[in-house]
């Protein structure tokens, strides 16, 4: 990186400290209230027994919802930023993302070690089934209170598939009265949410809480078309048990969502070296045609395509992004036998369903299109010439250079809901004087459905930003090739990817913990098996290619015109599906605690995961199911080895109140797994089996510090992580993980009436695949709040203040002449304004 990027880190972060120092001295008298980020707090994620943040040796932070508000995340992604040791890339609001933790890195994709929770229970077993991340279904709404973040340690044996990290949306469930609604509209792009919140009394005993939001709109990347239009309505009723023995509580949710999927579009740079390891790109900034900032690919020209069905039909799909439909009811229980001894159950059934409609962004030179063949019901005609198929230009000839040859996508998912429940007993007893036992033996279920039929249109499209058009082919004699830029249904990736397939996956996991408390120090360990069984079936393309014939007007001759277009159906023989697995989880810690406010923690976990349907069509089962002797069996799961250090401190600075937390860390894994991205696939576009090893070592620091109506929150995560690609010999540094990544918030009510704040979150370089170095970035925001009377509340939010283009992730070279180059990136999102009215009641 230049020097003169340093220098603007520096002075920007020097800004920020001398904000910080500053603000205490003219901070307003205000009474304490309680913090999320407070020490004391009692932790409730991948936890047992009663233990405050300061009193366990885990590494667990919470941010509160008027944090995360502030902070204002355009998705998932984002808002996993303001947590230390979560490394995500950039995503749009309907998900998909890429979250690494600890430099634990995304092989393929999704959130392969990280659990996305809501209160206590995953919506999904497995955060990285293919066209189903879990940040497609959890969504941060006005019932959210807090968000918890646990890394490492007790998520590998208190959880199940998250031996990485555990991040649980806690639901507001204490008692209150009164609510608000909330109107957000986009000032600089069209947007607009409705939130809302009510709590109250049904009697002395009961009492609810329910939230959501409506949102719909065509979001900051300026889309030709509404691409948001959701909702998500969430409510909790809990009753109290006599004689203070605990509570039952109902919890639900229903969601129809419809959000865009951010796959990018170009952008201009300038590249050193051959384009490998040790050459770097800098100098990223908007190309002529496409500034992905501010431009999408979402354009009327596109706003729908054809597909063949698994039944061989034809039919037409709105290009309306990540979509879900969900309802779920769960039930929790707390019982109090006696002050010794206590059960938690806490359950989910959940009906989810919907849909991958999305257009994949890669460009590559319009020269590579010439020459090749790409309609295999034509397999003789070669590609001579391009034209617009619609919009304005519609028959002129394509003389951009480059052009976009990925694919339009959809995948209906017919179901991924299921049943899933933790149930827990605990013990307290005294083992001696001073001494305590606890106790938790536990059980948890679940069942996961996926169910899924792949539809991969072969795709032309034109490379622009304003409105893209679908691009046709013709040949040397002028016939059409494509049928309005669609060269094949269901073959883009070849005969692996038409599909259609429905399997059950099981995990059984009895656990249990051992926590001895000293007063001073601790001892822990805990335990867990998984008992993992798939069954099912799926089928995919033999190879045969079908040829469907389709009529249509040709827009640069205007006569109507039938062209055979090639399409590939799930006919193979069904795979069956049948196999169990099991894996063992432990975690040992301790603490200790020299004062009062400052404890610190040592452990050693070894983690556990299972593939589920990315394990399926490639050779790892037998023809009864079961899984082959060699590489499927090892294919089926990765284990990961991770060793922690902490320290926690809290006190008073400058007449506030501060949290300091910071834990050292290794880790080492193995993984198996399949890819179908030909950018980790050496170019193979069937996708390939992605059989790394990984190690890393890092550190992370969470601070608070909180001076009557002055905030802070700051995290940083420095990592070293390190893989060996299959068949390698020695160890590179792992794609898409910065060296450094940070987060900086902080809020100041300067008056009961007015408040501001600001945040900056950024990464330090990061390589792809290819070992190419990206530069890093750094994102600035600012708010404001003003209520001129009781009650009500106006607000301004400013996401990316100066407009930075920053990929936050690696990319891919597109084209290149010389040092110039043209990248296929994915960049955060440009500068946007919102406003917002809230009226409490």
């Amino acid at each position: 990186m230049k020097m003169t990027a340093y220098r603007t880190r520096a002075s920007a972060a020097a800004i920020v400290m001398a904000t910080l120092m500053a603000a205490p001295a003219i901070a307003q008298d205000k009474p304490e209230v309680a913090d999320a980020g407070s020490l004391d707090a009692i932790v409730v994620t991948a936890s047992v027994g009663n233990k405050t943040k300061l009193n366990s040796s885990i590494s667990v932070t919470s941010v509160s919802s008027d944090t995360i508000a502030d902070f204002r995340p355009q998705s998932t992604g984002d808002l996993l930023r303001l947590l230390p040791g979560l490394q995500p890339n950039i995503s749009g609001p309907g998900g998909n993302g890429n979250f690494a933790v600890r430099g634990l890195p995304v092989a393929t994709g999704g959130a392969t070690f990280v659990q996305l929770q809501e209160d206590g229970l995953p919506l999904v077993l497995y955060g990285d089934m293919q066209f189903g991340n879990n940040d497609y279904f959890t969504r941060f709404d006005a019932l959210t209170e807090t968000v918890d973040a646990v890394r490492g340690g007790t998520t590998a044996t208190l959880a199940s598939q998250a031996p990485g990290a555990v991040i649980n949306y806690i639901s507001k469930t204490s008692r209150s009265e009164g609510g608000f609604v909330e109107l957000e509209k986009g000032v600089s792009y069209d947007w607009t949410r409705v939130n809302f919140r009510q709590s109250g009394s049904i009697n002395d005993s009961t009492y609810y809480n329910i939230g959501g939001f409506y949102n719909v709109g065509r979001g900051p990347k300026g889309a030709d078309y509404n691409v948001s239009n959701s909702y998500q309505i969430r409510g909790n009723v809990t009753k109290e048990l006599a004689d203070n023995k605990g509570y039952v509580r109902l919890l639900f949710k229903v969601a129809d969502t419809q959000e865009p999927n951010d796959t990018g579009g170009i952008a201009c740079a300038t590249v050193t070296g051959p384009g490998g390891w040790g050459s770097k790109v800098s100098g990223i900034q908007p190309c002529a045609n496409f500034d992905t900032r501010k431009q999408s690919i979402y354009s009327i020209n596109n706003a729908s395509f054809y597909y063949v069905d698994v039944d061989g039909t034809r039919k037409l799909q709105p290009l309306n992004g990540i979509t879900t439909k969900q309802k779920t009811f769960q039930g929790q229980i707390h019982y109090e036998f006696s002050d010794n001894l206590r059960l938690d159950y806490n359950a989910r059934f959940s009906n989810i369903s919907g849909g991958f409609a999305s257009g994949f962004f890669g460009a590559q030179p319009t020269s590579s299109v010439i020459g090749t063949k790409p309609n295999e019901a034509l397999p003789n005609a070669a590609v001579a010439t391009i034209r617009y198929a619609n919009g304005p230009s519609a028959g002129a000839l394509y003389t951009n250079p480059l052009i976009n040859t990925n694919t339009n996508v959809y995948t209906r998912i017919r179901d991924v809901g299921g049943f899933v429940n933790d149930l827990k007993l605990t013990g307290t007893y005294e083992v001696s004087d001073g001494i305590k036992a606890n106790l938790t033996a536990g059980w948890f279920f679940m069942s996961q459905k996926i169910a899924m039929d792949w539809h991969t249109q072969k795709t032309f499209n034109e490379v622009s930003g304003t409105s893209p058009a679908m691009l046709n082919l013709y040949d040397s004699a002028g016939a059409l090739l494509t049928a309005n830029g669609i060269a094949g249904y269901g073959n883009n990736w070849g005969g692996c990817c038409a599909r259609t397939y429905d399997y059950t996956f099981t995990d059984n996991a009895p656990y249990l913990s051992l926590n001895l408390d000293g007063g001073a120090w601790q001892l822990d360990a805990s335990v867990r098996q998984d008992y993992n069984r798939g069954s099912g079936s799926g089928q995919n393309s033999t190879g045969k290619v079908y040829s469907l014939p389709v009529t249509q007007i040709d827009p640069f001759t205007k006569n109507s015109v039938t062209t055979n277009i090639a399409y590939y159906l799930p006919d193979a023989a069904p795979e069956v599906i049948k196999y169990s697995k099991n894996l063992t989880a432990w975690s040992f810690g301790g603490l200790y605690k020299p004062a009062d406010n400052t404890s610190l923690f040592i452990r050693a976990s070894r983690g556990t995961r299972f593939n589920a349907d990315r394990m399926t069509f490639n050779g790892y089962f037998t023809p009864s199911g079961a899984l082959n002797s060699t590489s499927g069996a090892a294919a089926v799961s990765d284990i990961v080895n991770q060793y922690e250090i902490g320290l926690k401190n809290g006190g008073n600075l400058a007449g506030g109140r501060y949290t300091a937390e910071l834990t050292l860390y290794k880790s080492n894994f193995n993984i198996t797994t399949y890819e179908l991205s030909q950018t980790k696939c050496g170019g193979v576009a069937t996708g390939c089996i992605v059989a790394n090893k990984y190690k890393t070592t890092g550190a992370e620091f969470y601070g608070t510090y909180r001076n009557g109506g002055f905030t802070l929150l700051t995290n940083l995560t420095y990592n070293k992580a390190k893989k060996q690609p299959s068949g390698a010999n020695a160890y590179v540094r792992s794609d898409g993980i910065p060296d450094l990544s940070y987060t900086v918030a902080v809020n100041y009510d300067v008056t009961d009436t007015i408040s501001f704040g600001g945040n900056m979150t950024g990464v330090t370089t990061t390589v792809d695949n290819d070992g190419l170095e990206y530069p890093g970035g750094t994102l600035f925001g600012i708010n404001a709040k003003f209520s001129p009377i009781k009650n009500l509340q106006f607000g301004v939010n400013v996401a990316n203040l100066f407009n930075t283009l920053t990929a936050f992730g690696p990319t891919g070279i597109a084209s290149r002449s010389g040092n110039s180059a043209v990248l296929n990136l994915t960049s955060a999102v440009g500068r946007t304004v919102t406003g917002s009215a809230r009226f409490s009641f």
